[in-house]
């Protein structure tokens, strides 16, 4: 009787034993990548990190960015150029001619860039916007669902600037450039990542964080009855990477107007 029982109790070690290994055995075999049962295949490679030619192009950036920068006096002097104003009228760029081409264009604008369509401008150099100027702004972002921003001088611009005084016409130029530098900020990866509507090249781009004082932007959303406000100090080390940004031209947009009869 002693016999047997111990018998039994070899033969139950023995198969816990070998029931262990099948199961390790199992258990290496099934974690191992790219097992599928029987013959262990080789491991899935990694996925290979996309080439650099996939990136945004230049060429390409304002048709898959659902963001448009809008440089939005360029946009007026080029639009009315082209005939669309009264036949025999000259290009003036009046607040209210401003609003009119940000309402003849945000619709098509709206058809290719389904998110933010920003409107850049900047207030007059010979004197200030003042209340009425800044509703119409207002008004025509919430009328066309866009955004309208503003770079405003200031009236005293802030102390402990490091500019140095522009000399020469093209430094005199670049000096007045604000909107030229917050539509660059706006479009850079930092922000929205996308194309800038404008016919200029911005060739002074590279001199405009030692030119452009400080100034500020309002900020005109469809959505929102009061504007927001950004300090903007062009030689700020907070800047410095900032890039000339991908441009597209009106031309990709808008056709010339047909001629009056």
């Amino acid at each position: 009787m002693a016999t047997k029982s111990l018998t039994e109790l070899v033969f139950l070690v023995v198969l816990v034993l070998v029931c262990l290994i099948l199961a390790a055995l199992a258990i290496c075999m099934g974690g191992s990548p790219g097992y599928t049962g029987g013959a262990m295949s080789a491991p899935a490679p990694k996925a290979s990190a996309p080439k650099a030619s996939a990136r945004w192009s230049k060429a390409t950036a304002a048709v898959r960015s659902p963001h448009l920068v809008v440089d939005t006096l360029n946009l007026a002097h080029w639009y009315l150029g082209q005939g669309h104003r009264d036949k025999g009228s000259p290009v003036q760029l009046t607040p209210d001619a401003i609003v009119g081409v940000i309402d003849a264009t945000a619709p098509t604008l709206k058809q290719r860039h389904k998110d933010r369509v920003i409107y850049v401008l900047k207030d007059r150099e010979s004197q200030f916007d003042d209340a009425e100027v800044r509703e119409k702004y207002r008004l025509a972002a919430e009328r066309n669902k866009v955004y309208v921003s503003v770079a405003s001088r200031y009236a005293e611009p802030p102390a402990g600037d490091s500019i140095h005084a522009p000399h020469g016409q093209q430094a005199e130029h670049s000096s007045k450039g604000r909107d030229d530098f917050y539509m660059s900020l706006l479009a850079s990866p930092a922000r929205y990542r996308c194309a800038v509507l404008t016919a200029d090249k911005l060739r002074d781009f590279s001199s405009f964080r030692a030119t452009i004082p400080p100034f500020y932007v309002i900020d005109y959303a469809y959505w929102r009855d009061s504007p927001d406000y950004e300090f903007v100090r062009p030689s700020s080390a907070a800047y410095a990477r900032i890039r000339k940004p991908w441009t597209v031209h009106p031309s990709e947009y808008f056709s010339p107007s047909p001629p009056s009869s």
